[in-house]
């Protein structure tokens, strides 16, 4: 561990709300953590007679799975490149800087600012939103001089590349990203978030086939779901027409490309359908996550990367 201190505060999470692991290094303590500011490294926990009561936010999260457990997100006060060393920057929906750190293996990560008024508040949202189909987030940096951070999972590559590419997804690969789409947004609403902009921009995936939404500060409470099901609409049409950018007209120009059921599903997608009823399509049934695990490293491979 560096010789340089870290201050760490960790967020509040209500008893309800279930987070997701973090990863080793971190602090893993399930207990209540301390709320403000202490003096040590990170993943040192706070001793048991020092805990306060539990603090209550204004996100009440439900679980994703039982199987979770509630986990703190360490707030670390002071610059993140006191801690990790950057190499490269690349647009994911946001530009996000790659980052690897110093102590402990080098596994990359990724880092955006945090800007804004209501900061704080998305970095709780961030936190608290934890499901499989949402990009997870593992530290935030509060720094006086450089301002907000937010290290997350490091995802290898995002559906606007798979557009570039030069194949088109097979009918199960393109249901397991639908689904696993749909699943993430279907998350959201159960907590009263709408994701108005959901797009082949800003849902990334990794090389294991897991598909993920991100730009979490884009959901709106109490948002417009005609706006969801639209930008989800343009997604499926991005992915099954290469010939059709997002701006343009909903509706595909290959439809021979696709089965019945495939078309039927943007149809509903089209015509409105909740997202829950598009999770129960028939076209989901197709699913077979497995099979990105294939086209993802080609897609790396052949896509136009654009880099910062």
């Amino acid at each position: 561990m560096s010789d340089t201190k870290r201050h760490t505060r960790f967020i509040e999470a209500p008893s309800a709300v279930v987070v997701g692991g973090v990863v080793t290094g971190l602090n893993t303590n399930h207990g209540t953590p301390h709320p403000t500011l202490v003096d040590g490294e990170v993943g040192k926990a706070p001793k048991a007679e020092e805990k306060p009561p539990p603090l209550h936010t204004r996100f009440q999260i439900k679980p994703a799975s039982e199987s979770h457990e509630p986990k703190p997100l360490p707030l670390i006060a002071g610059s993140p490149w006191k801690h990790y060393d950057a190499h490269y920057r690349i647009k994911l929906g946001y530009s996000f800087g790659v980052v690897t750190p110093r102590d402990g293996p080098c596994l990359p990560r990724m880092i955006r600012a945090i800007t804004g008024p209501n900061s704080e508040e998305h970095i709780q949202r961030f936190h608290q939103l934890c499901h499989p189909n949402i990009v997870k987030a593992m530290e935030a940096y509060d720094c006086p001089v450089d301002g907000s951070f937010l290290v997350s999972e490091f995802m290898l590559t995002f559906l606007r590349h798979l557009c570039q590419a030069p194949i088109y997804p097979n009918e199960p690969q393109l249901s397991s990203i639908l689904h696993q789409v749909l699943s993430g947004l279907d998350f959201l609403l159960k907590n009263d978030l709408v994701h108005e902009e959901v797009s082949v921009g800003n849902v990334l995936i990794n090389s294991d086939g897991s598909v993920k939404i991100c730009d979490m500060d884009r959901c709106q409470r109490a948002g417009d779901a005609a706006k969801l099901l639209d930008s989800f609409s343009r997604l499926q049409m991005r992915l099954m027409d290469k010939e059709k950018d997002e701006s343009d007209t909903i509706g595909l120009t290959r439809l021979g490309n696709w089965s019945d059921e495939a078309l039927d599903m943007f149809t509903n997608a089209i015509s409105g359908s909740a997202v829950k009823e598009l999770l129960g399509h028939p076209f989901m049934n197709k699913r077979d996550q497995a099979q990105l695990m294939w086209l993802v490293p080609y897609v790396s491979m052949t896509a136009f990367h654009s880099t910062d």
